[in-house]
């Protein structure tokens, strides 16, 4: 496990780093200015080999509706090739957008992220991670994963939007 050297953590209030992710369709996405939501979660996960990152990307789908109700998107992004990608949205039905190919250091440098470098098992990776963002790209939560296990579960999203909402 590394994290490049000085690459800041996004906290509070922090403006997202604006990231060009092309998605399974073969569509490009600018995030944050292409989310047109008035909250939306970016989901960084570590690929369709990752038991972990799957449960919580199904887990995202299962509350996909009721996110939208509220007013929350969401949008995954991993290191993977596009065809793992687009197998694990096959199999998973992911309903919401699914980006591929993020360049591991340059993620990793902008976003804080943990990741695993290149070695003779494995090829580079991203670590887990995820970000609510208000409508602007601010950053209103953000959480860093340095291993297999600590991830976001859409029921904590939807909560702290609502809790938001009544109390700004």
């Amino acid at each position: 496990m590394a994290r490049i050297p000085d690459a800041p953590l996004l906290d509070l209030g922090d403006r997202f780093p604006t990231l060009e992710l092309t998605l399974t369709d073969g569509s490009h996405l600018a995030v944050p200015a292409g989310l047109p939501n008035p909250y939306n979660v970016v989901l960084v996960n570590r690929g369709a080999w990752c038991p972990y990152c799957v449960t919580q990307l199904r887990g995202f789908q299962a509350g996909l509706a009721k996110l939208a109700e509220a007013g929350i998107g969401v949008v995954s992004l991993s290191s993977e090739s596009r065809d793992r990608t687009l197998g694990l949205v096959a199999e998973h039905r992911l309903a919401f957008p699914v980006a591929w190919g993020a360049p591991v250091q340059r993620t990793a440098e902008v976003l804080g992220l943990y990741y695993e470098p290149t070695s003779t098992d494995h090829e580079a990776f991203l670590h887990s991670a995820a970000f609510v963002l208000d409508s602007g790209g601010r950053v209103l939560l953000a959480l860093y994963s340095s291993g297999a296990i600590g991830r976001l579960a859409w029921q904590d999203v939807l909560g702290y939007v609502q809790y938001l909402r009544t109390h700004s």
